[in-house]
């Protein structure tokens, strides 16, 4: 894994993990019907999929 600044990380601290994943933005859409629609502001890098990935979770959770 990559950290903060490009750094390798081999034992990443659940601090390092969260700070990966500080950045992430939900938008919310709302629709002409009136229901709110959830979309990721970008995509994910491969970090944050590849640790999802690890916790058995995929971006969906975020939308």
């Amino acid at each position: 894994l990559k950290g903060a600044g490009g750094r390798k990380l081999t034992r990443p601290t659940g601090q390092a993990i969260f700070q990966l994943f500080w950045y992430v933005r939900v938008v919310l859409l709302e629709l002409p019907d009136g229901r709110i629609q959830r979309a990721l502001g970008q995509p994910l890098t491969y970090e944050q999929r590849r640790i999802l990935q690890g916790l058995g979770m995929d971006e969906s959770i975020y939308v």
